[in-house]
């Protein structure tokens, strides 16, 4: 079975299987062609090694605000729950809640957050975390009961939640909770009793009985007196440090290398000493660049806990827009400097005495432009070097050893008055390719064909232009110099607020692109997708499933099936039917560390025949009737894309072939991404 195949990559299998609703929709057989399929041959010599390949291939990219906050990495499903936001319409309730009077039809109750026997205010003098609180005066003669609601929370049958909130009081008065679907159900409530005159936490547990979008959460009090509200959160009881375990657990699957971490545009905004410390202490923020409000949870210590927990490399970008050389330096010191440095004792007062020895650092993010050139007309070059310099000098006092990137966008010609301008060790470079539309009510891809067709071929233009930044750099360094760090690659269609579905193409795309870079292993440091999840991520987020798109399942088959050595590999294909210019059949073979095992990774980009395909080998000893494992990437059509919480649509099949001599016949299936991995030896 399909599912049974996919345990390989998945060590929490049980707690995806629900997800992974798979079907044995492939045939097991590679004979899949007709007598008219076109053919093809590839040569490989398992002695001519290319390339060795950086354990930084295969990264990832987040973009903090867009993919850790509400719907992303981060399990909080409240909005606005540091009650910081303001209050745009004039209730007393700030941005994310609404009075009780709302709820029940009474609005018209009142004015300027006053009632009868109620005023709701935001207090910026009285507050447990950040700096602002929701305040609730209760008064006329006898006990009142008011709330308020944050309303629209989406719920999964079964799942059980966890509630807590900061309170305090100065009166006679109760606290409660209450979670409950609109109209309907009521899942649960829970009385906190007398509410004390200082900040006190308050918990309880629900579980839902039914899915719903309608879900709300009801925070008030009953009595007379004056009573705050601050730090309240609403968490699938199964979050892992706050993390969604089901987000954590498809991450984990694809052994990520290396991520890079805070943006992105973000990184050019973001004060890291925002986001330490006490979560429910942190200040609320709002994000200019993407302009949105980001509670700073997941913070510095956080993402480290998440490097931590999926072993990969963590990467930084410092803020060179908006920061200052000595916040980066501070940031160098509280996560590598020893305990006995101010920045140190700091990191141990929030738990973790142990320096965390980040070693990839970057200035900055796509400095000629910055995510600001429609304000500036782009970052001037000799600006860049001198702050780069003060920044180097800064961040390299804390810490000597960090390899320190210096950023580009791919510009050439910046690339090569930099390189003139300053010594440089690591440029980090975006790379992206596809017909980039910014029509904000855009949300479909008209002619599916079309789109087929180009983004399969776009790797080819993601050659040229790593072909040209390295023609850039002259002969500055060796040939088998990684100097390049791509820190984020993607094919771009559809402007970030209307992501479009990922399809097949995009998974034929990044197996195009992987290609690619390991053909030229010798010269790329790091490579990160961009990005992980959501905004044109691997992984789709709502807030109770996840979607593994099918470019997931390129990563997850180069991940679980590739060498550390590129092996030369020719391939004679004739080409697709809609580009005379385009190869049907792309290759890249690599081998293992031991020289026992070797993978030939083929894309066919055929949108409708198989392509029968001999395959030669040179230097290789194939044991005649030993079985090849063939893993195949492919989905029900060309267009397949897979909905949240199945893969059903396209996944990864495990074949079997028997070997022959040396040489293997294989029909790669159309429209596929096929890893035979062969477990003999060199001759």
């Amino acid at each position: 079975m399909v599912q049974h195949q996919l345990l390989r990559y998945f060590p929490r299998a049980l707690r995806l299987l629900s997800l992974l609703a798979l079907l044995p929709i492939f045939g097991c057989k590679s004979d899949t062609t007709s007598d008219h399929s076109p053919a093809a041959q590839i040569d490989v010599d398992a002695k001519d090694i290319t390339g060795s390949i950086s354990p930084y291939f295969f990264g990832q990219f987040i973009e903090h605000e867009h993919n850790t906050i509400q719907g992303g990495l981060w399990a909080e499903l409240l909005r606005d729950r540091k009650f910081e936001e303001g209050d745009a319409d004039g209730d007393g309730v700030s941005n994310g809640w609404v009075p009780q009077e709302r709820i029940l039809d009474q609005y018209w109750q009142l004015s300027n957050g006053r009632g009868s026997n109620v005023r709701y205010f935001l207090d910026h003098n009285q507050y447990y975390g950040g700096g602002e609180s929701q305040g609730i005066a209760l008064h006329g003669p006898g006990s009142q009961k008011k709330s308020i609601y944050q309303i629209g929370l989406r719920l999964a049958r079964g799942r059980r939640y966890h509630f807590y909130v900061y309170l305090m009081g100065k009166g006679s008065g109760a606290g409660f909770v209450e979670l409950d679907s609109l109209g309907g159900t009521v899942y649960g409530h829970k009385d906190f009793g007398t509410v004390p005159a200082m900040w006190h936490k308050y918990e309880a547990d629900f579980t839902a009985t039914e899915d719903t979008d309608k879900a709300r959460l009801s925070i008030g009090f009953a009595g007379v007196g004056t009573f705050w509200i601050d730090s309240a959160s609403l968490m699938p009881a199964d979050n892992l440090h706050g993390m969604r375990h089901d987000v954590v657990d498809a991450m984990r699957a694809i052994h990520i290398p290396l991520m890079r971490y805070p943006g992105g545009c973000f990184a050019d905004y973001y004060h890291w000493e925002n986001g330490i410390g006490d979560r429910d202490k942190r200040p609320d923020v709002f994000g200019d660049a993407w302009k949105e409000w980001d509670p700073n949870d997941f913070g510095t210590d956080e993402f480290m806990a998440m490097a931590e927990e999926l072993q990969f490399a963590p990467q930084m970008t410092a803020n060179y827009l908006s920061g200052r050389p000595e916040e980066a330096a501070r940031w160098v010191q509280y996560l590598n400097a020893g305990p006995e440095t101010a920045m140190g004792r700091l990191r141990t007062s929030n738990g973790h005495s142990e320096p965390y020895r980040v070693r990839f650092w970057a200035v900055g993010n796509e400095a000629p432009s910055l995510c600001s050139s429609q304000y500036t007309g782009g970052t001037k070059l000799n600006q860049y070097v001198s702050r780069y310099g003060d920044y180097k000098a800064a961040m390299q006092r804390e810490d000597p050893s960090i390899h320190l990137m210096a950023s580009s966008v791919g510009d050439l010609k910046w690339i090569h008055d930099l390189l003139n301008a300053m010594p440089v060790e690591t440029l980090a470079i975006s790379i992206y390719t596809g017909q980039y539309r910014d029509h904000s009510n855009d949300t479909r891809i008209c002619d599916l064909t079309d789109y087929y067709r180009r983004v399969v071929a776009e790797p080819v233009e993601v050659d040229g232009k790593i072909e040209d930044n390295i023609r850039s750099i002259g002969n500055r360094f060796p040939a088998k110099s990684r100097f390049f760090a791509i820190s984020e690659i993607n094919s771009w269609w559809l402007s970030e607020e209307v992501d479009p579905d990922y399809r097949l193409a995009n998974a034929l795309y990044f197996a195009g692109v992987f290609n690619v870079l390991l053909r030229r292993a010798d010269q790329i440091l790091t490579a990160e997708a961009s990005t992980t999840i959501n905004v044109q991520g691997l992984i789709g987020v709502n807030p109770v499933a996840i979607k593994l798109t099918p470019p997931y399942f390129a990563y997850l088959l180069y991940a679980n099936h590739i060498g550390n050595r590129v092996v030369r590999s020719i391939v004679h294909s004739p080409p697709v039917a809609f580009n005379a210019n385009l190869p049907g059949l792309d290759s890249a073979v690599t081998i293992s560390s031991d020289g026992r095992t070797l993978y030939l990774a083929v894309i066919n980009r055929d949108e409708v025949n198989a392509i029968n395909t001999s395959i030669n080998f040179k230097n290789w000893q194939i044991t005649p009737g030993s079985i090849v494992h063939a893993f195949e990437l492919n989905g029900v059509n060309r267009d397949a894309a897979n909905p949240y919480g199945s893969t059903a649509n396209t996944h990864i099949q495990e074949k079997h072939l028997e070997a022959d001599g040396t040489s293997l016949s294989y029909a790669f299936s159309p429209h596929s991404v096929t890893v035979l991995e062969l477990g003999t030896s060199m001759k």
